[in-house]
């Protein structure tokens, strides 16, 4: 079984799985090196057990999360909008203005996730231009995804 599988039965990775991840991450393409390595220092590993809220709607962001395996419902209002697997990430939006988290995630299996400290994530976006322009471009990206919902 792959890196998946191992990270379930495991459920602690190390710098350079982490690593391995988070070049795999969207969000991710084109950083430089330097730039990922230290997020991947920065990084922890955080397991949820099904049916566990990983993030509260309304809820002080404390963190960006990246999903390592497991898949999540992202809701808002009580009302399932989309759902997250490996690679796929949230709480950017809330560590980066500061606010309050505008989805609930909740885990509809056991899911790992890495994250990273709000403050330290947002340092990283404002010294590195290529992160904060692909954070603008995914955001951009989840906010069109959004409004389609809503005309469902």
């Amino acid at each position: 079984m792959g890196y998946h599988a191992r990270v379930e039965r495991t459920a602690t990775t190390t710098a350079k799985e982490r690593l391995a991840l988070l070049t795999r991450v969207p969000l991710f393409a084109g950083i430089p090196q330097g730039t990922l390595l230290t997020i991947a220092a920065l990084a922890r590993e955080v397991p949820h057990p099904a049916g566990h809220a990983i993030v509260n709607e309304g809820s002080v962001a404390h963190a960006l999360h990246v999903v390592v395996s497991g898949t999540a419902t992202v809701s808002v209002k009580g009302r399932p909008v989309d759902r997250l697997g490996p690679g796929d990430f949230f709480g950017e939006m809330a560590v980066i203005d500061r606010g309050v988290r505008s989805a609930t995630v909740t885990a509809d299996e056991p899911v790992v996730t890495l994250a990273v400290e709000g403050s330290s994530f947002r340092r990283l976006v404002e010294s590195d231009g290529r992160l904060a322009l692909r954070l603008l471009v995914a955001l951009t990206a989840r906010i069109r995804e959004f409004d389609k919902s809503l005309g469902d």
